[in-house]
């Protein structure tokens, strides 16, 4: 009998059984129940947790069994004093547990969170979504909500938690020693310095990978870390100065932590094995060392099309790329507003690229026209051999809004009719396609200017229907030419699969 066989028919002749016997009765013979417990956890593992506690009504001998589950995942919201002594029946380490709760408050914390320190030997995931949707605005207003100490994980290897603005302060002694993953979010920290103690090489010998996203509470951020090797900064509301000392970092991004508030960058980076930056902040040199990053490989940053002429976000990625004569990869976010009334066009204003071997042209159009803006970018960085464009969010399924007719997104025209050839460009790769007439004519002129072209894949937008993309199929068939081999994608429930339908 199949281990399927087994936990659906026993368990069904099991809930037939009388629900005092402990293994047999006058029900008739339990042999469910007389197997170990390893097996009978073996078997509940197939099932959610709410349905693996169910099965503690079929009699004593089930009422533990699934409290010895290595993996615990709670959606609901759960009595807090209920849920520690469902942790604490049992010591049986967890390679998982998720509590996805609502409701969570400091005191609902301070309740289990011991308890799962004890047993939580692998990750541990707090999620608090609905709160955090409607946090408060201010920080005066958060802090009404509480403050909770996060206890020592001495065990865990990654702690997630994203929890609507708790208050949240780091336990002053004990080592996170198999910590390798740490993300904190939507977190409120008690104290200014009590994150750069707690992330330490001397608190976490193993950390890896480090996100600090939408947080209040730190005016200034100091990692020194010897194993840290990616580390991810978004939104940190309030701070003034981000000092970083990571021999072993190879992967950096700061986002919208200065330029929120407008103010001036102070950063030190002493990280030599950098090989991705990303960087969509204010800039200014003479506040901002990102130290000795010969090692460099890709850099990630965004320019918006269209704005004031004096646009802090772009003139930060103005002076940045500069800083670079060369790089491997370039991946350039072109941003557009839903509405453009009395704006300026700002491309022109981008006047040198690096030398890119890979450029990712990543155009979040709103359902403008983009030709202009790019053809501005290709025509100054024409040598590039391979080019991945994006077309909005791979995973926007939503339809696009299409602007209206006097909208100025399709200026300048020069795009249309001056020479462009782009001679070393060898693979093309279109992501998000979905065959708007702004799409279909940017790629036919885009196949004009490539004169070495020998692969093109293409995937569609998740929205495109198979009818619909049988239909663009025949479009690129129409644009191809001999000795270029195209490839398609398209997403079946949010699944990319190869697309080639027959005939």
């Amino acid at each position: 009998m199949s281990m399927e066989q087994s936990g659906g028919g026993e368990v069904a002749a099991a809930k037939r059984a009388k629900a005092s016997d402990d293994a047999a009765g006058d029900g008739g013979e339990d042999r469910l129940s007389a197997l170990p417990d390893d097996v009978l956890v073996l078997i509940l593992l197939r099932l959610s947790t709410a349905d693996a506690a169910r099965t503690s009504f079929l009699s004593r001998r089930w009422r533990r069994v699934w409290t010895l589950l290595p993996v615990l995942q709670f959606h609901v919201a759960l009595d807090p004093h209920i849920l520690r002594d469902v942790l604490s029946r049992s010591e049986v380490p967890l390679r998982r547990l998720l509590v996805d709760d609502p409701d969570i408050s400091p005191q609902s914390l301070a309740a289990w969170l011991p308890a799962a320190a004890r047993r939580v030997s692998g990750e541990l995931n707090v999620y608090n979504f609905v709160s955090g949707r409607r946090a408060a605005d201010s920080e005066a207003e958060a802090s009404q909500r509480g403050t909770f100490e996060l206890p020592c994980f001495a065990k865990a290897t990654s702690i997630s938690l994203d929890l609507g603005f708790l208050g949240i302060s780091v336990p002053p002694a004990g080592v996170f020693a198999r910590l390798t993953d740490l993300s904190l979010s939507g977190v409120r920290f008690h104290g200014p310095g009590e994150l750069e103690d707690a992330v330490s090489s001397r608190r976490c010998p193993c950390l890896q990978k480090l996100s600090i996203r939408n947080v209040w509470g730190l005016d200034s951020v100091t990692i020194n870390s010897e194993s840290l090797q990616m580390l991810d900064m978004k939104y940190l509301r309030g701070v003034q100065q981000v000092t970083v000392v990571a021999p072993a970092l190879s992967d950096l991004s700061l986002l919208q932590c200065f330029l929120r508030d407008m103010k001036q960058p102070i950063v030190n980076i002493s990280a030599p094995q950098l090989k991705l930056l990303t960087w969509a902040d204010a800039y200014d040199p003479s506040s901002v060392r990102l130290g000795n990053i010969e090692h460099l490989q890709m850099f990630n940053t965004f320019f918006f099309v269209y704005g004031i002429d004096d646009s802090t976000h772009n003139h930060a990625c103005l002076m940045l790329l500069p800083q670079f004569k060369s790089i491997d990869r370039l991946i350039l976010s072109l941003g557009y507003l839903p509405k453009m009334d009395n704006l300026t066009y700002l491309m022109e204003d981008m006047t040198t690229l690096p030398d890119v071997t890979t450029l990712q042209l990543r155009v979040l159009a709103e359902g403008h026209a983009f030709g202009a803006c790019s053809f501005h970018v290709l025509r100054i960085c024409s040598g590039i051999k391979r080019l991945v464009l994006v077309l909005s969010s791979r995973w926007d399924c939503k339809e696009q809004t299409v602007c209206s007719s006097d909208c100025i997104c399709d200026q300048p025209t020069n795009w249309k009719t001056d020479e462009l050839l782009l001679y070393h460009l060898q693979e093309l790769e279109i992501e998000g396609y979905r065959g708007s007439e702004h799409e279909t004519a940017f790629v036919k002129a885009l196949l004009n200017w490539v004169t070495v072209l020998k692969t093109m894949t293409v995937t569609f937008k998740c929205s495109v229907t198979e009818s619909k993309a049988k239909e663009l199929l025949q479009i690129f068939k129409s644009l191809s030419r001999p000795g270029l081999r195209m490839k398609f994608y398209i997403y079946e429930k949010f699944r990319k699969v190869p697309y080639a339908p027959e005939g």
